[in-house]
């Protein structure tokens, strides 16, 4: 095993906060107003993967967002990069944002990450055997067998966001996941300028997985169009974020 597989193995035997702190500057749940951007897990080649906050602590409202799952859908990354750019979460809201939760597929240019396992697949809820190793869906080998499945159920369970986006491609709606909150996704849909559909239920996905074994999760998929989106496209799904996070401050 490399050296850097033997860091991100013995990372992973830490919880988040033990990470951020071993990452300087604190834990996620420190106070303040400002941004804060921290390690909170590493993918199976050893890739930081890291979420920025922005926001108060004290917020009413908790909005999560993840640019990449599947590595060759990477469009989402752009809303990410403008919401970061933009500095400031809605009054009342705590932003959370991951830009790559695979950032090994990005790397490769592959759905799957490094173990050939498509991550979307690999959550514990509903999860069930599917393909092998580099096939589209493979489940790998057992539910959360993955490192990056691991740090973001970790990260999420700290977090406990009231919503959360997860972005891939190329189907161009959003998606009526089950356990959303129809209010929001719609929401979401009518600012961001998309229809909303609801897709078939998967194994082991990570709303599933979210909706299944949180209360008032409000996780859902957002499927951005093909190839990458243009100014007007990305503000206007930024747009979305921050208006959903103000429907789950108030709520």
């Amino acid at each position: 095993m490399s050296s850097r597989r033997r860091a991100a193995a013995a990372l992973a035997a830490l919880g988040v906060a033990a990470w951020l702190l071993a990452a300087g500057g604190g834990a996620l749940g420190e106070a303040g107003h400002g941004s804060r951007t921290r390690v909170f897990g590493h993918s199976v080649e050893g890739r930081a993967l890291e979420v920025h906050r922005s926001g108060a602590r004290d917020a009413a409202g908790e909005v999560m967002a993840i640019g990449v799952i599947h590595g060759n859908e990477t469009a989402g990354r752009a809303v990410i990069k403008e919401l970061r750019k933009q500095g400031t979460a809605p009054a009342n809201v705590e932003l959370w944002t991951v830009l790559e939760m695979n950032p090994d597929g990005v790397a490769h240019g592959t759905r799957q990450n490094a173990n050939g396992v498509d991550l979307n697949r690999n959550f514990p809820r509903g999860w069930r055997l599917q393909g092998s190793s580099g096939s589209t869906y493979y489940s790998g080998p057992s539910p959360a067998s993955e490192p990056e499945t691991r740090a973001a159920m970790r990260l999420i369970r700290h977090v406990r966001p009231d919503v959360t986006i997860w972005y891939h491609q190329h189907l161009n709606l959003v998606d009526a996941s089950r356990g959303a909150n129809r209010h929001l996704v719609k929401r979401y849909a009518q600012v961001a300028g998309m229809r909303v559909e609801r897709l078939p239920r998967l194994p082991g996905t990570a709303t599933r997985w979210e909706n299944g074994t949180r209360r008032r999760a409000n996780a859902f998929v957002v499927e951005l169009p093909a190839g990458s989106l243009s100014s007007a496209e990305v503000r206007r799904h930024v747009r979305a974020v921050r208006a959903v996070g103000r429907m789950a401050a108030d709520r």
